[in-house]
């Protein structure tokens, strides 16, 4: 049992490395020829005694290293770089709407055309929010509330009948409520921001792919790095939003 277990956690690991190997190519080629080469793994093990561990490594070393093998398919597959554009999206779909709104829209546009997003991404990126966080300021700018007073003095009266008009709704709700409809603006746009920059990095986790072969390069560095970032940022204009609720 143990022997079985070393066996396939051999090749576990071989395609493992193989899957590494080719993440610079499409996911489907990828995907279609890593399921091939494990195919060919299963039937090479049929013939073989359970737990010949030896037999298992020659059979691995015949059919290839997986550097090897990723090589001779990149010979005729195109590389999956990811392009200027799709690195900026991220960044101008949360900050691009300060740029006089132009940013965002070119945003938007790099959004729609790429197809390293999915439909319900693009989504998201359209409409949480609108203007990334300029929508955010007018947001948050349009539900405060106000209030507006005016005087009459009429014949007879010593003193001005004074008239107050209070206009929005955030501040007419509980303390606890404000902050927390703060929080959903601010931290919105940021959201997004990370969620489409996370795709970029990640890719998406195939429903259909049973082996769970994964095909997109992580950058575990430069993801926290990203995140990081982020995260200050949001913190910072969620310290300012509640520094303004606190003034009215």
């Amino acid at each position: 049992m143990n022997e079985h277990t070393t066996s396939d956690q051999i090749v576990e690991q071989y395609l493992s490395d193989l899957r590494d190997a080719l993440q610079s190519l499409s996911p489907n080629s990828a995907r279609e020829f890593v399921a091939e080469i494990e195919q060919h793994i299963a039937e090479g093990r049929a013939t073989l005694e359970p737990g010949d561990e030896v037999g298992l490594r020659n059979l691995l070393e015949r059919i290839g290293s997986p550097v090897a093998l990723a090589s001779e398919l990149q010979e005729t597959e195109p590389s999956r770089s990811i392009s200027t554009m799709d690195r900026a999206t991220p960044w101008l779909i949360m900050l691009g709407g300060f740029a006089f709104g132009f940013g965002w829209l070119v945003g938007l546009y790099g959004l729609w055309s790429s197809r390293r997003w999915r439909i319900w991404d693009k989504l998201l990126g359209t409409f949480v929010w609108p203007g990334g966080l300029l929508g955010t300021l007018y947001l948050f700018g349009a539900s405060a509330s106000s209030t507006a007073c005016s005087g009459f003095q009429g014949a007879g009266q010593t003193t001005p009948t004074m008239t107050c008009v209070h206009h929005g709704n955030l501040l007419v709700l509980p303390r606890a409520l404000q902050f927390l409809a703060a929080f959903v603006m601010v931290a919105a746009p940021f959201f997004t921001s990370f969620r489409l920059g996370s795709v970029l990095s990640r890719g998406y986790d195939d429903a259909s792919n049973n082996r769970g072969i994964r095909l997109a390069r992580r950058g575990p560095s430069m993801s926290t790095n990203m995140r990081l970032v982020w995260v200050i940022a949001g913190i910072v204009v969620l310290i300012f939003f509640i520094f303004v609720l606190t003034l009215h």
